[in-house]
Order: C-alpha cells, then structure tokens, then sequence
C-alpha cells in the first residue's frame, strides 16, 4: 500500500520563520512500517504541500488540539476521494468518539508495541475497526529508529533532530495531557539505541523531547557520558534539580549540553501547591540558572499564568524573576484545559471554557475564566510581560551574560529569541487572545465537540 503520514498545520500564520525543529511522530509511525509498503511524510507547517489527489491508499494523521479541525478538514478531502483515514495523536487520544467522525479508524495512545502493523494487516484484509489500543504501554528497548530520511529539509530549516529517549512522568500535573497519553511511569530506550541513533544524525544539534531529561538520575548518568564521546550539542528538557546536582551537571556539560527548557511553572507557593511542589525563591532559582551558566548551558525558562491559586501578584513576580536572573529564553504560557485532563472536567463543570474553538488550545490565548480576575486582565497582563521580556532592551542586557559562552550559544540565544520576538509581533498567533468573557461554552450543542456524558 501506499501511505502518507501528515501532520497539520492551523494556519499559514504559524509556520516558523527561523529556527524549527521537525516532528518525531511520523518518522517513529514510518520507521515501524513494514518494508512492502510505500511511505511519504508531510509537515505542513514547514512547507509541505498536500497532494490531495495523489494515488495514496491510506492517509495517516497525527492531530493536537489546536491541530484537529485542520487535520478534521484533510480528512474530508481524502475521505470525499474514497481514501482510508486513520487519526491518532493525544487529541485522537483524548477524544476518540470526536475523532472517529472525520476518519476510518483511531489509534488511541501509543502505536507501538505492533499496534500500527495490525492496523495495516486490517485494512489489508478489509477487516478494519474503527478503535485500536494496546492493554499495556509499549516497552521501549526495541523500538525502531525513525525514518528522518523521508523528512524533506527546507531553506536549511532542520538544523535541530529530534530524539526521544524516555516517555512517561511521575509528576501528574492536572493540568498536562503527558502522563495521560504516556502514563506516570518512566520507560527508557536502551543507551545503546540511542547513542547509536544519535551517531547517525548528520545534523550537529539534537533536542532530546523528554519531559525531564535528568528525571532518572542513574540513567541521566549513563546517557551524559555515552554523548560525551559523539561531538554533538543538544538542548532538552529537565527539572531545576539538575542544576543542584553536581556530579549530574557536570556530566551534562560535557555531553554537550547547550540549553535546557525549565518549567518553573510559578513564583509563589500558592502556584506551586497546585502541582504539589515546594517554592524556591527568586534568589535560589537565580542561583541555579547562574550554575548551569557557568557550566556552559543557557536555560529557557517557562512560566503558567491564569492558575486557580493565581492572583494578579503573580504577573509582577514572574517578571521580577526574569529580569533578575537574565535567563537567556522565556516561555510565557497560559493555563489552557486541554480535552482529557483534570483541568478540562473541572472547569467545563464549572462553566469557565469561553471556547470551543479548538485551534485556540495553544497555551498562548485566553481562553479561560479564571478564578481570581478577569480574562481581560489575564490578556493585558500577559501581554506586558512579553513586550518587556522581547523588547530590545531588555534582549540587550540578557544577551551578554549568555552570548559570552560560545559561537553555539550566541547564535541559538540570537535565532530563539528572534523567533520569539516575530511571533509575539504577531498578535493573532501570540498575541494573548480571548473569546467572548462571560459566555461559557456549551459542550453538549458546540459545532465541532461531540456531546459529553453527563
């Protein structure tokens, strides 16, 4: 069969102008396809184009919330050209019965494990069902390597590959759809496969997507030291901690560590009870930030607001806390109740979604009522932030302390931060955005949401 594997993109507007980083899913999805059968990928937020009338016997598409309509609309036009559709991705996931009414079939959760190869088999025999999904997480020890060869590199953008080496989060936060999709319990790759993985990349930066790269600290310690031996430079994700742990931050300096994406989620206790984590001050996590600094690694930090427990001093705090400890990168996000989390049962029993408008799930806009003021001041507050954080002053007085590392260092704190910069210049993509305050969503009669149980 010939197959193509899509990932949608909402709008033109929100395609990358600089640095960009391709998905993994589809080239994970190719990599464990049998060799008989034929596979394309397209990105469409890197350029893509779809070819509707191609002569595909089965489109596969991986959707996000704020992806689905456009991945609903892709399937009407193959479906409308008697194509088999298959949908899955954590919206899939969280929503099959909303999914299965623009597709064929959903592959709910994890397609590994020979789930994917069983729907082939199905369609092959004309015996396939609408829902698959495995009893059990997948072991990952044996995984195929991904396909990064059907990826088409555009204008030079695929200067970052992606790498995945754990899935799985203990923490459980309410409000994070990761511990639904990949469960609360860690599981690993072999070293092995990665490292090997990793050797074959041509490209000379990787981005390890786990959720907290340093979360298993003997692991950790083996994956550090095989990089160290590869010559590469990668950026990932981890928890504070690792800035406390010396031994831990030493090794991932020398692997080549350049950059890590650190949820701080809050500046104030009230914040943090949430996710049921204990506050360190401003004075501590700037500590930290200057220690990973020092050991050659610039550190994105990222920030919740619209919390439950939030009040309007939290705006001030999170910017003291930015301003003081130069990170290089901020990440300004707000709390957004994304089908299949706590977050979403909560606040759609209390009227407080102000949209059904699924595009707008992106953790940029406002699409909440939150407890202790208004959408509105939630908008202007954030905004603020933003135009502070990526004015040109404030990029001018962050810059030194973090270009000083290095010629890698200077261009990813240049090109992230210019990305940034763009894409908050365009309010109808970061522009923080609310719709209609005061006018809760009604789940059951919404155009594009199926009807939920009471």
């Amino acid at each position: 069969m010939k197959i193509l594997l899509i990932a949608p993109c909402p709008t033109d507007e929100q395609r990358p102008k600089s640095m960009s980083i391709p998905q993994l899913t589809l080239s994970l999805i190719a990599g464990m396809t049998p060799p008989e059968h034929e596979i394309e990928i397209c990105e469409e937020v890197y350029g893509d184009k779809l070819n509707f009338d191609g002569d595909y016997d089965v489109i596969g598409i991986t959707i996000m919330t704020q992806t689905c309509l456009r991945g609903y609309a892709i399937a009407n036009e193959f479906r409308k050209r008697d194509k088999i559709v298959i949908f899955g991705g954590i919206h899939a996931t969280s929503l099959p019965k909303e999914a299965i009414l623009y597709g064929d079939a959903v592959v709910i959760g994890e397609a590994e494990g020979g789930l994917w190869e069983q729907v082939l088999k199905d369609i092959s025999a004309k015996k396939l069902k609408q829902f698959y999904k495995l009893d059990h997480l997948p072991d990952l020890q044996n995984m195929p390597i991904p396909r990064r060869d059907l990826i088409r590199c555009q204008s030079g953008k695929f200067s970052v590959t992606p790498i995945e080496t754990t899935r799985g989060c203990p923490y459980n936060c309410d409000f994070c759809t990761v511990s639904r999709f990949f469960g609360t319990k860690q599981r690993h790759k072999s070293i092995k496969n990665i490292l090997t993985e990793a050797e074959q990349c041509p490209q000379k930066f990787l981005f390890f997507l786990d959720d907290n790269i340093s979360g298993d600290r003997k692991f950790a310690k083996e994956l550090f030291t095989g990089l160290a031996s590869l010559n590469k430079r990668w950026v990932g994700q981890a928890s504070i901690g690792l800035a406390r742990d010396k031994e831990l931050l030493r090794l991932a300096s020398k692997s080549g560590c350049g950059a890590l994406l650190i949820g701080f989620e809050s500046m104030t206790q009230s914040g943090m009870s949430q996710y049921r984590k204990s506050l360190k001050s401003i004075r501590q996590n700037k500590a930290a930030i200057n220690r990973l600094r020092d050991n050659g690694i610039l550190t994105m930090a990222s920030l919740i607001f619209g919390l439950d427990n939030d009040t309007e001093e939290v705006f001030d705090v999170g910017l003291d806390f930015i301003n003081a400890s130069q990170t290089a990168f901020f990440q300004s996000c707000v709390v957004t109740p994304y089908p299949g989390t706590p977050v979403f049962d909560l606040m759609r029993s209390e009227g407080r979604i102000l949209t059904d408008d699924w595009s707008k799930y992106d953790a940029t806009k406002v699409i909440i009522q939150p407890k202790n003021f208004s959408p509105e001041l939630l908008l202007e507050k954030t905004n603020k932030i933003q135009k502070e954080v990526y004015g040109n002053w404030s990029l001018v007085k962050r810059a030194w302390p973090n270009m000083r590392l290095g010629i890698y260092h200077s261009i990813f704190y240049y090109s992230l931060n210019r990305g940034y910069k763009q894409r908050h210049a365009q309010k109808k993509l970061l522009g923080v955005q609310y719709n209609e305050p005061g006018n809760p969503v009604d789940f059951n009669t919404a155009k594009y949401v199926i009807p939920f149980k009471k």
